[in-house]
């Protein structure tokens, strides 16, 4: 789980993987220098079941030419 965080390290300014997560909860780290962050706040959304769409069927016109 996770993304990329571009030139975002404040210590080497390389790539932090973002949204880790270990028994004490979620982290970022950089993989160039190995610094690690603790993150305050992470949302988790749940799954929603998807809405069945219906569809409604319309029959079609008939054309009658003369």
């Amino acid at each position: 789980m996770g993304g990329l965080g571009f030139n975002s390290c404040p210590r080497c300014k390389g790539d932090i993987m973002l949204g880790n997560k270990d028994q004490y909860g979620w982290y970022e780290q950089c993989l160039q220098c190995g610094y690690l962050r603790d993150l305050e706040i992470i949302v988790q959304v749940e799954r929603q079941p998807a809405a069945k769409k219906t569809m409604k069927v319309r029959p079609l016109k008939r054309i009658t030419t003369a």
